[in-house]
């Protein structure tokens, strides 16, 4: 059963966050693990663990197009969560922490090379959007790099890339 081309899109994110995995030599933050939660979270936040979920998505009435059949055209947010834990006795600041792990996800993300942004020609269009810092426990504990891709199917298929 083919995929949804969105799913399709996510499992491409997804492997290009991977590659930052005990790649110390393309990479400076050393990422543990990249997680997709299931419905019931099944993970525990770690130091240097980065969690993709998909955030809304919004159909752009203005990128769609007619024929047979006409295609829709979607804008999906990837929130791409980048947790930060390290010891108190760390003389890093959080701010050097953030800045680098929000870099090392733009260079993963955009690695492909100019066209990064189609996602093996799944999408037509991505761009990151404003970073997000995350808190909790009184402290800074992570950034979100949320993503927006934009992508088109058919109207009646959700699994046929229409350009």
């Amino acid at each position: 059963m083919p995929l949804s081309v969105v799913e399709q899109i996510a499992q491409v994110v997804e492997s290009r966050l991977d590659a930052m995995i005990d790649n110390a030599i393309n990479y400076t933050i050393d990422v543990l693990e990249v997680v997709r939660p299931t419905r019931f979270g099944d993970f525990t936040p770690k130091d240097r663990q980065v969690v993709l979920v998909q955030g809304p998505q919004e159909m752009l009435a203005e990128l769609s197009h007619p024929g047979n059949p006409p295609a829709q055209a979607f804008r999906q947010i990837f929130q791409i969560r980048c947790h930060v834990m390290g010891s108190e006795r760390s003389t890093e600041t959080i701010d050097e922490l953030l800045n680098q792990f929000q870099s090392d996800i733009v260079k993963a993300i955009t690695s492909a090379g100019s066209t990064w942004h189609t996602f093996g020609g799944l999408a037509i269009d991505a761009q990151f959007m404003s970073v997000e810092y995350v808190s909790a426990d009184g402290g800074i504990d992570g950034v979100n790099c949320p993503l927006a891709v934009t992508y088109r199917t058919d109207e009646d298929d959700l699994t046929q890339v229409r350009g």
